[in-house]
């Protein structure tokens, strides 16, 4: 049988508070808006890709947004889109969080990034990494799956995988997003 704790009462009393500590920790660019369009929260990996501050959305979005809430207005599911700015591409997928839809969820993440050597060498610099970790910290920074990072390199899926696994190791994070944020820090 599974035990829970009784969450403490000051967390009881504002959920949105605590909802908003843990989703400050997560990976992924989270932006919580009304349907209006207001922005009701951001983390900070959501400013970091998209370079802006707490308070509000850039003026690039405005377009790209707009559309996608009104189609989940319109069919109370899920909406994935590809969103172009300077050299990313970022994946946003809004969704509803209540079944009013007064509240959507934007998660947020690079789908896909330009570059090539001078973002390895400026990840190197910044990074102190050597320059084979930044060329596979570059790949990943571009949306590069496992099987596209193998044919690239030219070596097997189990050796990328091992290479994965010891560049998170030397940035100090435990998955794919974290890694791809630590380049954003240095690349935004």
């Amino acid at each position: 049988m599974l035990h829970t704790k009784r969450l403490p009462s000051t967390l009881q009393s504002n959920p949105l508070e605590f909802l908003f500590n843990v989703l400050d920790d997560t990976e992924a660019g989270v932006v919580v808006i009304e349907s209006t369009g207001h922005c009701v929260y951001m983390n900070s990996s959501a400013r970091s890709l998209m370079q802006c501050g707490p308070e509000a959305l850039p003026e690039w979005t405005h377009e790209h947004l707009e559309a996608m809430l009104e189609q989940v207005a319109n069919t109370g599911q899920q909406v994935v889109e590809r969103w172009a700015h300077s050299e990313l591409v970022l994946r946003v997928r809004a969704r509803p969080l209540d079944r009013a839809g007064a509240l959507i969820a934007l998660e947020i993440t690079v789908a896909h990034a330009a570059g090539g050597r001078q973002i390895a060498e400026l990840l190197s610099r910044s990074l102190r990494l050597n320059i084979s970790d930044a060329r596979l910290l570059t790949l990943l920074w571009r949306g590069m799956s496992n099987d596209e990072i193998a044919q690239n390199l030219s070596v097997r899926v189990g050796t990328v995988k091992s290479r994965l696994f010891r560049l998170y190791q030397k940035l100090g994070v435990k998955r794919r997003p974290a890694a791809v944020l630590r380049a954003a820090e240095v690349l935004t």
